[in-house]
């Protein structure tokens, strides 16, 4: 019976998805793909198991023309056209992802933070591995930030600044506990090993994780710029950026999305779940999908919601 209810909303669904897909760009965001995902990944719903990715990657390629980061920038965008982009640099990536993906010949983008590959700490993962750990960090970012845990939560408001001077304080960095928080990174062998696969192409995702709001205009283009920088050792790189954390207003600004395209992101993109309606804007949105999105309703369902407030 399950079955059969799930085969009539996914029919139901696919003609929606597909008049109001048509002349649009979809463009969707992963993170972490595996079957032993990692308590960071876990805990903020960034993995999907390798089965279920596939499932998902076989629905877009059913349902869309997916098209490259080349295809984007020269604005050769189809009917039902797709975008599939990664975040931060998950081993899980290379080892998981483009396996299937090769499978179905489709190109993928990956967004990553240089900092980690390079074997840094991650700060994204410092910062949540603190919020979750440490009562002593989350009194310190209260008594240091002005916090309205109502309008967003705490990992949002802990800068550089904050981190640092908890760290000095306990005299000690975390490295090893974060890492094993986190999970395994890409390497800069990972990043080679593709260097010649024209369906992976790397974009600029900051070069550590950190909350663009809480930088200053230096800081944010010194980060961008040192990414850029690295990323350009490898052929597969291309101008493009995605703000970590993803999440206009309460992550990054408008502002910023300008100073960025200034110092030279061709596009520059959200996690905010919007189809876009401009193919050719410099800035877009993109529909994360998580490990639920399991049947065909389920994804064109998430594809749509916040789009058609459905």
């Amino acid at each position: 019976m399950k079955s059969i209810v799930r085969s009539l909303l996914g029919g139901i669904f696919r003609p929606l998805g597909q008049y109001f897909t048509k002349n649009k760009l979809t463009i969707f965001c992963y993170h972490d793909v595996s079957n032993n995902p990692s308590e960071f990944s876990d805990k903020y719903d960034l993995n999907i198991p390798p089965n279920i990715f596939e499932y998902q990657i076989n629905f877009i390629n059913k349902n869309f023309n997916v098209i490259s980061p080349d295809d984007l920038l020269a604005n050769k965008i189809p009917e039902y056209a797709a975008l599939i982009t990664f975040d931060d640099g998950f081993k899980s990536y290379f080892t998981s992802a483009i396996p299937i993906l090769k499978k179905y010949n489709l190109p993928s983008l990956i967004f990553l933070n240089m900092a980690p590959v390079k074997g840094e700490i991650f700060l994204s993962g410092l910062i949540t591995y603190l919020c979750d750990k440490s009562s002593d960090f989350r009194n310190h970012v209260l008594s240091n930030a002005k916090c309205d845990l109502n309008k967003k939560p705490l990992y949002l408001y802990c800068s550089r600044e904050i981190v640092n001077s908890f760290l000095k304080i306990k005299g000690k960095t975390y490295r090893n506990e974060v890492a094993e928080f986190v999970g395994d990174f890409a390497t800069q062998k990972d990043l080679e090993s593709v260097s010649s696969n024209n369906l992976v192409f790397f974009g600029n995702h900051l070069y550590n994780h950190d909350v663009p709001l809480l930088l200053t205009d230096d800081e944010l283009l010194e980060s961008f710029s040192k990414n850029e920088d690295e990323l350009k050792k490898h052929p597969n790189s291309r101008s493009l950026f995605a703000f970590p954390f993803g999440q206009p207003d309460t992550c990054f600004s408008k502002r910023q999305i300008e100073f960025l395209i200034k110092n030279g992101a061709k596009k520059v993109f959200s996690s905010y779940p919007l189809i876009n309606s401009q193919v050719t804007a410099q800035y877009l949105h993109r529909i994360p999908l998580q490990s639920f999105n399991n049947t065909k309703a389920k994804i064109w369902f998430n594809i749509l919601r916040r789009s058609f407030k459905i």
